[in-house]
């Protein structure tokens, strides 16, 4: 018999969950109820005492007693609703124990019986279920198939040290052995299932996932050991949803939307496409039933992000046959189920499908037979049609662990193994169970508290492979925390998945789920890995796909989150998720999206361009007009007015005049080191050879115009035209000097500059800003000094007789030289590129066409048109008015004003003189 302290307790706690019962059941029950095998989500309200008291008992004797509790019914409006499916657990059960008392190797002499009763898949009811199999001597339990009741009996019984090995309950917490010292179990612990779902999304290469939990313990444990063991592995879950209470399909639309919101600040963070749904049965469809809804409100938006969803299901919901129905007419994605591995026992099977209502005394098998299969009739019956499900092995297997450790025990496993010491119970209960040999000593076994003996024998063997079932060669517990070795089934929904009902369309039953591999201690083991996918490849599911080139990785809150922004204009990346983007060089610019660097083709004046076309046209005209009138000056070099012109300087006056239209040739083109000499050159032999004989002309007359007022006297030699021509010789000279000086010290090289980032100029400088400043000013700056100095002389003399009128055009030549240069340096520096070049050549043209314009139109123009005027005219008398006003004046002048041909005075009346004025 139990000993007194062990049934007091048990009377005790009877009295005391019969009280809380009554309790509850005058209030009724608003808490939802977890189901047992399918972890179903039930409501009950209104529960009365006698209800449960009075509850059917399915009872075989035997000599030892092994008790079972099966969540076989929900209430539902103060009814009682079967659930048909776990009927077959407790016929199962029935029926191993039967096949092991026909089995002579297995409790030879001792015939095993069984009480079976219903835990309503509630904690309080089964506890008080279990204490009446405690109160009737059971030396084990098998069940509940409940986490969250399990959790309960296992505290309960292993404290009354009453062994407990349940067939579904697969939550973490009860592998706390400190806790639950008592307990064991034929199925895997969540934490392996969390282990296969990892292993799943890290096989696909799934960095980011959605997790989606029912609120109870199996629900909300399994979802935050995934959780945690994804972490470890860096995959991150995106959103983390735990379902309400009451759940309904408009609040699952609520999340999905929330789900699958664009994120508005990073445009390359992405929703995950995996969805791991961690629920029960009840919750799995409110889930499935609410993405069904939205995406038939919103099939524009939310159709094609279904279609690349990746549903991985959690085992309690896997293979139920409504759920992959509406999951796969609805279209909701591409689906992963985990299933606990179980073998199929065809005996049992062929039995199940052949039993009829009298062939067993389970008092549950009744009311299934007819409810389920016939409609309510016993005769013309349609055949039993049943399909092994997913807990029928583990309960074979829990049977015959309870059977085959008494066994091994009786048989005295280890009385003679000198390498085991048992502690002291256990040692005591070894001796004490000998071989059954009377009566008298099975009523001790039965009475002893055989129960303890039995788990810890359980304890001792967990590692070994033991046990050799009907359906598995091996056997194997975990020897610290009782759990079972883990195994699952892969499925999905193969593309000619079907679903059939039975005539009375009571419960739908999958037809065909295809197994796409198997997952164990030692890995994930896929044969068909593209077959949920249509033979496709697997979609991706990351937070943020790879920075393509042209863009930079910007990271974000978690490590596989980020953000790509494109390069910043000149700027490249030329790889994948570059942390930075790199500046192009000077002279080079992005292209094919900011993936590579090209230099860009400089910016210079083509011929074909209009400015150059423009340039080209006026130096042609400049210089043809230059070129007639070299040829006019030519032909009538013996006339008067051409030799009174100075013609030796005229002529290295038109020659740099000629050079003017020249210089913009080479402003057109691309520059080179040569170019950039000849620049050098050009420009400044064309200021040299047009402003020295500019500058003499004008200091001769302005000098005679002095001297006539000072003195009568002959003129200085160096004013005659020989040594006027000696000096503008050597005046040039001096400037090309200075230029070969230039091109020597500081020559100027063709240089690359980068105004902008898209413009590059080739321009001619020196190697250093020095250098360039001494090559440009130094040349220039003597040429300037006669401009300027000439421009002042010929200021002066603006206002001379009519014989001294070309000093006016000299004058406003030079003004319009100066005028031009005023407005051509800050143009110069102003523009860029080929209108600065423009510039250039534009200011020399107009410079030369001054210079030909205003000092040899008029001369050629009398020379080709008017030759009667081209002589010599001697008119003391005539003068103007305003040389009327200063006559005396005039005189003095005229007296000692000199010849242009021959330098002698005009009133020298010596027979030489008058002989060539004759002339």
């Amino acid at each position: 018999m139990l000993s007194p302290i062990t049934t007091t307790v048990i009377s005790t706690l009877l009295l005391t969950t019969s009280e809380a019962i009554n309790a509850i059941g005058s209030v009724g029950l608003a808490a939802p109820l977890e189901c047992g095998v399918c972890k179903e989500h039930t409501e009950t309200s209104g529960l009365q005492l006698d209800h449960y008291l009075n509850i059917t008992v399915y009872r075989k004797e035997g000599d030892i007693i092994l008790g079972g509790l099966f969540p076989l019914q929900y209430l539902n409006e103060k009814r009682g609703i079967l659930r048909y499916k776990n009927v077959a657990l407790t016929e199962i059960m029935a029926w191993t124990i039967d096949q092991i008392n026909e089995d002579k190797s297995i409790l030879d002499g001792i015939k095993l019986g069984y009480e079976i009763r219903d835990s309503f898949a509630n904690a309080p009811f089964a506890s008080v279920q279990a204490l009446e199999l405690a109160a009737k001597n059971v030396f084990g339990v098998v069940g509940p198939g409940s986490s969250k009741v399990a959790v309960h009996l296992a505290s309960l019984l292993g404290s009354l040290s009453f062994p407990m090995i349940t067939y579904a309950a697969t939550s973490d917490t009860l592998s706390d052995s400190t806790r639950f010292r008592m307990f064991a179990r034929t199925v895997p612990s969540d934490e392996f299932q969390c282990r296969a779902m990892r292993d799943i999304i890290k096989g696909y290469g799934w960095q980011f996932v959605t997790i989606i939990h029912s609120p109870e313990l199996y629900g909300t444990e399994g979802a935050g050991e995934l959780r945690k063991i994804l972490k470890e592995d860096n995959i991150y879950v995106d959103k983390f949803h735990s379902l309400p209470e009451v759940a309904t399909p408009a609040k699952v639309e609520e999340m999905f939307m929330m789900t699958f919101q664009k994120n508005t600040s990073n445009a390359n963070r992405y929703h995950a496409n995996v969805i791991v749904l961690f629920a029960t049965i009840s919750y799995a469809k409110v889930v499935v039933e609410g993405a069904k809804s939205l995406k038939e409100k919103y099939p524009n938006e939310y159709a094609n992000t279904f279609a690349n969803l990746t549903w991985i299901a959690a085992e309690s919901w896997s293979d139920d046959a409504e759920i992959l129905t509406t999951f796969n007419k609805s279209q909701l994605g591409s689906f992963i189920g985990l299933k606990i591995r179980s073998f199929e026992i065809p005996e049992f099977v062929n039995y199940y499908r052949n039993l009829k209502p009298g062939a067993t005394e389970n008092p549950w098998f009744g009311s299934y037979y007819k409810s389920h299969y016939c409609g309510g009739k016993v005769d013309g019956c349609a055949k039993n049609i049943y399909d092994q499900g997913p807990y029928e092995e583990p309960v074979v297997l829990a049977v015959e662990s309870f059977a085959r450790t008494l066994d091994r025990m009786l048989k005295k496993q280890y009385a003679n193994d000198t390498s085991f010491s048992a502690p002291g119970d256990l040692d005591d209960c070894v001796k004490k169970a000998s071989p059954i040999k009377n009566t008298s000593d099975l009523y001790y076994l039965r009475n002893s508290g055989i129960g303890s003996c039995v788990y810890s024998s359980l304890i001792k063997e967990y590692h070994m492979d033991v046990y050799q079932t009907r359906t598995r060669d091996k056997v194997r517990f975990n020897n610290v925390t009782g759990d079972f070795d883990a195994m699952y089934t892969l499925q999905t929904i193969s593309p000619d998945h079907a679903v059939k009902h039975d005539h009375q369309h009571r419960e739908p039953i999958i037809d065909t789920l295809f197994e796409m591999g198997v997952w164990n201690t030692t890995g994930l083991h896929l044969t068909a890995p593209n077959e949920p996918f249509a033979h496709k490849a697997p979609p991706v599911s990351v937070c943020s796909f790879p920075c393509l080139p042209g863009s930079k990785k910007i990271d974000g809150d978690i490590p596989i989150c980020w953000s790509c922004v494109l390069c910043e204009d000149n700027y490249i990346s030329n790889e994948t998720n570059a942390v930075e983007c790199k500046p192009c060089q000077q002279g080079h610019r992005a292209i094919d999206n900011n993936t590579s660097c090209v230099s860009i083709p400089p910016t210079y004046l083509k011929p074909k361009h209009p400015a150059a076309i423009i340039l080209i046209i006026l130096s042609v005209l400049g210089i043809t007009s230059t070129i007639l009138t070299i040829a006019v000056f030519i032909k009538f070099r013996a006339t008067p007015l051409v030799k009174a012109s100075s013609k030796e300087l005229c002529l290295v006056l038109l020659v740099g005049i000629a050079i003017g239209f020249i210089c913009p040739f080479f402003s057109i083109g691309l520059p080179s080191n040569e170019i950039c000499m000849m620049q050098l050159v050009i420009g400044n032999m064309f200021g040299v050879l047009t402003i020295v004989p500019i500058f003499l002309k004008t200091a001769r007359v302005y000098a005679l115009f002095f001297q006539s007022q000072r003195s009568a006297g002959r003129p200085p030699r160096y004013l005659l035209p020989m040594w006027q021509s000696m000096l503008c010789l050597i005046l040039v000279f001096i400037e090309m000097i200075i230029i070969m000086f230039t091109i020597i010290w500081y020559p100027l090289r063709k240089k690359e500059k980068y105004p902008t980032k898209d413009l590059v100029l080739v321009v001619c400088e020196g190697k250093t800003t020095y250098d360039t400043i001494v090559a440009l000013s130094v040349p220039a700056g003597y040429v300037l000094f006669f401009a300027i100095s000439s421009t002042i002389l010929s200021y002066q003399v603006r206002k001379l007789p009519s014989n001294f009128q070309e000093a006016k055009y000299i004058c406003l030549a030079q003004f319009i030289t100066l005028i031009g240069l005023i407005a051509f340096i800050p143009s110069y520096f102003v523009t860029g590129g080929i209108w600065q070049k423009f510039c250039v050549g534009i200011a020399c043209e107009i410079c030369s066409a001054s210079f030909l314009i205003l000092i040899f139109s008029k001369k050629v123009e009398i020379i080709v048109f008017y030759p009667e005027r081209n002589k010599i005219v001697f008119e003391k008398d005539k003068l103007s008015k305003l040389d009327m006003s200063r006559k005396e004046r005039r005189r003095s002048f005229l007296k000692s004003q000199n010849c242009h041909m021959c330098g002698h005075s005009l009133t020298d009346k010596s027979p030489k003189v008058q002989e060539i004025q004759q002339k």
